[in-house]
């Protein structure tokens, strides 16, 4: 059996213990009863809630009792008389019944219903009437509390908070707080021993709410509507919009202030310490030049007394225009001293140099003025060549100037041949054909002259010097000369030409057979005999040779050096030409050749092979037939 002290006391009235206690002495008192301890009365559910029912059952009878009696807080006091024999039921109010059992229904419970309950029973085997007592607790259906605080307008870092719960009912037995729907932690939040005063120290704005206190019973539980503190802050350092503003002239400025406050802040907005507005905007129509300055917006709370204030820079700029390049010179010489200079009528505008429309790389040879407007190059090179512009800007426009193409005259640089002379000789073989080219950098291109053995050669006027069909004659030196009419620099290179015969075991790789030894052996015999006569005939023919070539050499104009400057006289191209005696007298000493004929520095065996097997042509190009 449940004693009254074992009953919920949070929220509960506490006569209901006395009324218990003197229940239970007043059952202790009588005489012809006993209290038995195997049987109990449990309340089914243990805690009634008003407007429902509950049983008040008893356990532990072994026989059935042939009545039940129910007494309410005392035992002189019966609500209810239920006979087993034929089910006759006496009770003081409607809303009682009791079972055949003995159990003990009340129904649509009040919160007067809670008491302590005694049943009384003839037990036939002790032959006593028993007594059994239980106690039932009725709880109301609790209303939603209130939250009420001790300030309606604490002050950020500045006041302290106590916010209590408040129910007007007395069966609440348990209490608990919720800020933003968790519970409240933290260093700064207390609780009462009750739980009903939550207190908040130093608050600040995040500690504003909402705050919910929820209270229970064992049969309801409820919840206080939301409750937000007002708490006075700010103002914070004020934000400016647009972050950068740049305005055309004529435009209208536009600039909006805000700063986080509670209550909201009153704002002022100043211009070079002068007050123009008292407004959270500020807007200036159809500004001017005059109108770029700095510009203050200053936020105030009259709750909190305090004051922030944000600056920012106005700049009001015209729409530029076109710029213009002009440069010392845009055709220059290697290694000069270039400046080049962007012309606009804005002051103190920005300029970007531009080169092949990229970003122009500055450098030790390439650096700006002070204000970017010119532009120096040291030294110039050939890799400076191209095109430059600048670009003037300011924060609302931009505009590029028409190119400036720079011309950079450089070379010719030192000649390189093709094929390339094993140190400064050719060897070509007999009959085959040869192509020399010398190739120089220059800008613009350069001319070429050609000279074999010192002669001029006038029908060779560019960079190549072919020969379709090799012959011993054609050995000896070759020089290239090229030059630059705008630099007026030349530069010139001499190679030795070999002409040589197809070495035995060379081409596809066969051998001369026994007979063919035989019949060169023999050749050799012949050509020793007719040595006398080649060289004779060789000696009177050389200085009549008329080239072998297209075109003579003879009779032929030199050209041009310079747009005004004769490179030669109309003289035979045999005297050579000034501008390249010139070169050469600066170039090593060209080898001369080592007899008035080729032929007379070969060995006369080979001369003699040569007339054996294969054609020969005189200088002036008749054939000749193959001797037997």
């Amino acid at each position: 059996m449940e004693s009254p002290s074992q009953a919920p006391h949070s929220g509960g009235s506490p006569w209901k213990g006395l009324l218990l206690t003197a229940s239970i002495l007043s059952c202790w008192i009588q005489p012809t009863s006993a209290q038995s301890a195997s049987v109990t009365v449990v309340p089914k559910p243990p805690y009634g809630a008003v407007g429902s029912s509950v049983i008040l059952d008893i356990q532990g009878i072994s026989e059935q009792p042939p009545s039940y009696t129910w007494q309410k807080r005392t035992l002189d006091n019966e609500i209810a008389f239920y006979r087993v024999a034929d089910g006759h039921l006496s009770a003081t109010d409607n809303r009682l019944n009791v079972f055949s059992n003995g159990s003990l229904l009340i129904s649509n419970l009040r919160l007067s219903d809670t008491d302590n309950y005694t049943v009384q029973f003839f037990n036939s085997i002790s032959a006593l009437i028993e007594t059994v007592q239980g106690y039932l607790v009725v709880y109301g259906l609790l209303p939603p509390p209130t939250i009420s605080s001790t300030n309606m307008a604490p002050v950020e870092n500045k006041d302290t908070v106590s916010l209590t719960c408040e129910s007007n009912s007395q069966d609440v037995t348990d209490l608990v707080w919720f800020i933003n729907q968790s519970s409240p932690v933290g260093d700064r939040i207390s609780l009462s021993s009750d739980n009903r005063t939550l207190t908040i120290i130093s608050v600040t704005r995040e500690d504003q709410g909402p705050y919910e206190c929820e209270i229970w019973n064992p049969v309801s539980r409820s919840r206080s509507q939301p409750f937000t503190l007002n708490i006075t802050y700010g103002p914070d350092t004020p934000v400016v919009v647009p972050i950068n503003p740049n305005y055309p002239v004529g435009a209208t400025l536009v600039l909006s202030c805000s700063a986080d406050s509670n209550p909201p802040a009153q704002y002022t907005w100043l211009f070079n310490g002068v007050e123009r507005t008292s407004t959270p905007q500020l807007s200036i129509p159809d500004v001017s030049l005059n109108d770029t300055g700095t510009y203050i917006c200053n936020a105030s709370n009259s709750v909190s007394g305090l004051s922030s204030s944000k600056d920012i820079n106005v700049t009001i700029s015209e729409i530029v225009s076109k710029p213009n390049l002009t440069a010392s010179s845009t055709n220059v010489l290697e290694n000069t001293t270039l400046v080049i200079t962007c012309i606009t009528e804005h002051q103190g505008i920005n300029i970007l140099w531009v080169f092949n429309n990229e970003s122009l790389s500055l450098n030790e040879r390439k650096y700006l003025s002070e204000n970017n407007q010119m532009l120096t190059i040291r030294n110039v090179r050939r890799e400076d060549a191209g095109s430059y512009q600048c670009e003037v800007w300011n924060p609302i426009s931009n505009n590029r100037s028409d190119p400036l193409t720079l011309t950079v005259n450089y070379g010719p640089d030192s000649i390189t041949f093709s094929p390339t002379p094993e140190g400064d000789k050719i060897q070509v073989t007999i009959n085959n054909p040869l192509t020399l080219v010398c190739q120089v950098e220059s800008y613009p291109p350069a001319q070429y002259e050609w000279r074999v053995n010192g002669t001029v050669t006038c029908n060779f006027s560019d960079n190549s010097y072919t020969i379709n069909n090799t012959s011993w004659e054609d050995s000896g030196s070759y020089t290239c000369l090229a030059w630059n009419n705008m630099t007026n620099l030349s530069v010139s290179k001499v190679v030795t030409v070999s002409i040589e015969k197809v070495s035995p075991g060379r081409g596809n790789g066969s051998s001369f057979s026994t007979g063919d030894i035989a019949g060169i052996v023999i050749g050799v015999l012949v050509a020793v005999a007719l040595t006398g006569g080649l060289i004779y005939f060789f000696f009177f023919k050389e200085t009549g040779r008329a080239s072998k070539y297209h075109h003579s050499e003879k009779n032929c104009s030199a050209p041009k050096y310079g747009e005004d400057t004769t490179l030669y006289e109309n003289t035979a191209c045999e005297k050579g030409s000034a501008v390249f005696a010139q070169a050469l007298d600066s170039s090593p000493a060209i080898p001369q050749a080592q007899s008035e004929s080729p032929y007379q520095a070969l060995d006369i065996t080979q001369v003699d092979v040569y007339e054996k097997i294969g054609p020969w042509k005189n200088p002036q190009g008749e054939g000749r037939e193959k001797r037997p």
